[in-house]
């Protein structure tokens, strides 16, 4: 039997490989290729949050709440494999040649991993263990509350709740709520939760999306109501980034960091610097509510709510010429088939970069802390900033002169004399 079930995994990666490969030598070749992006979505996970009747609450999932399961690291495992094959005359497999940045979130953090393990297998020159090929790749993070980058919604920026409020209140808003209003009492009396817009049903959804997945044992009014449900998801989605201000508070940050990347590389014509500056390949793990927001901020999002593993390419080429152009594809963990996007606004598709950057900086802010509505990192001239400097100089020669003299009067008392001379800190102490 054991032998049995080996012969069957082998099959199955066999056949994943072989799959892979076929699917990947589609894709035209990288020699034009000068730098890569990947922002993707996190892979399956438990449920963040459930409802008051919700036969399966939290305590069911070992992994416990918003956690990453053994099916989302094989879908990315699987995704890393898959554009290894697609961009094998791009990757080395260099663990330097790229820079990994992740949400502070543990699913983002796995999914990274299991991402990782798949797409950056070394080769001979880097393996240090051949019965163990995988290799440790560096992942750079920051604390949720402070990341506007990969997790907008959760990180300090009061104006940007301030403007989803306003949002709320829209005309537009309005009226979805109350063509919905119906929906929300049943959901409120069928759930035991208060269900008052879309945000709380498209929790709802989420949590009986993923018990679906898993084969758990759903309320049995939930196919009635599930078309209905998907659209308050997906409406989640769309209404997340809905005007100019969200936009750039929700999506602005992570632009300006793949279009700065893109003028670097095409500034010095080259993907790699063997040093510290440019690498090949950017990768962000992140979530869906990020994805979307990007995709909206290019405006080439469908507005569906973004499957597990969602995923967006940015390739910049250089064309014959010396110019350079960027190429887009949007593809998932279980398809695993590109889709090339056009990006509205471009002359020419693929998109010429100077073309690409200024539809992108309609969104990038140039003070993000400032738009947000935070205090303003402290700048200081140099002249201050002498000033400060020279008085903590002081300061510390004076601290030191007094102890140093101290020291010394004691040293003055006499052998075996129980006299001694307080220092001045021993006065307070009385």
């Amino acid at each position: 039997m054991r032998g049995y079930h080996a012969f069957t995994l082998f099959s199955t990666l066999m056949c994943f490989d072989l799959y892979t490969s076929q699917v990947a030598s589609q894709s035209s070749g990288n020699s034009s290729l000068v730098l890569l992006q990947i922002v993707y979505r996190h892979g399956d996970r438990t449920p963040i949050a459930t409802f008051k009747k919700d036969p399966h609450q939290i305590p069911t999932w070992k992994e416990g709440p918003g956690q990453l399961t053994k099916r989302g690291c094989m879908q990315h495992y699987k995704l890393g494999t898959y554009l290894r094959q697609r961009y094998a005359d791009y990757i080395t497999g260099n663990p330097h040649e790229l820079m990994v940045w992740s949400s502070a979130k543990d699913r983002c953090l796995m999914s990274a991993s299991c991402h990782l393990a798949g797409l950056y297998v070394p080769p001979p020159d880097w393996v240090w263990d051949k019965d163990f090929l995988w290799q440790p790749v560096p992942i750079q993070t920051r604390p949720v509350y402070n990341d506007g980058m990969l997790v907008p919604g959760d990180c300090i920026c009061p104006e940007a709740s301030t403007e989803y409020e306003r949002f709320k209140n829209s005309p537009r808003a309005q009226e979805f709520l109350r063509n919905h209003h119906s929906l929300y009492v049943n959901l409120s009396e069928l759930t035991g939760e208060i269900v008052d817009g879309w945000d709380k049903a498209a929790q709802i959804y989420d949590a009986l999306l993923i018990e679906k997945i898993h084969n758990y044992s759903v309320p049995d009014w939930t196919e009635s109501y599930w078309p209905r449900l998907k659209e308050q998801s997906d409406k989640s989605f769309v209404f997340y980034s809905a005007t100019p201000l969200l936009k750039r508070l929700r999506a602005g940050l992570i632009l300006a960091n793949i279009t700065n990347y893109m003028k670097q590389a095409a500034v010095v014509n080259s993907s790699y610097d063997s040093g510290e500056n440019l690498k090949k390949l950017y990768m962000y793990s992140t979530h869906d509510t990020l994805v979307s927001s990007l995709l909206d901020a290019l405006n080439i999002f469908d507005g569906k709510s973004p499957p597990y593993g969602s995923t967006l390419l940015l390739e910049l080429h250089r064309d014959g010429a010396g110019g350079h152009f960027v190429e887009g594809y949007t593809l998932n963990a279980l398809d695993m088939e590109p889709k090339r996007v056009s990006f509205p606004g471009c002359s020419a598709q693929p998109c010429p970069l100077d073309e690409f950057l200024r539809l992108a900086s309609v969104n990038i802010p140039r003070d993000w802390r400032k738009e947000c509505g935070l205090v303003p990192f402290i700048s200081l001239s140099d002249g201050a900033l002498a000033l400060i400097i020279g008085q903590s100089a002081l300061l510390a020669v004076l601290a030191f002169g007094c102890t140093a003299y101290c020291l010394m009067q004691r040293r003055k008392v006499s052998k075996g004399s129980v006299i001694y001379s307080p220092l001045p800190t021993e006065f307070s102490a009385r």
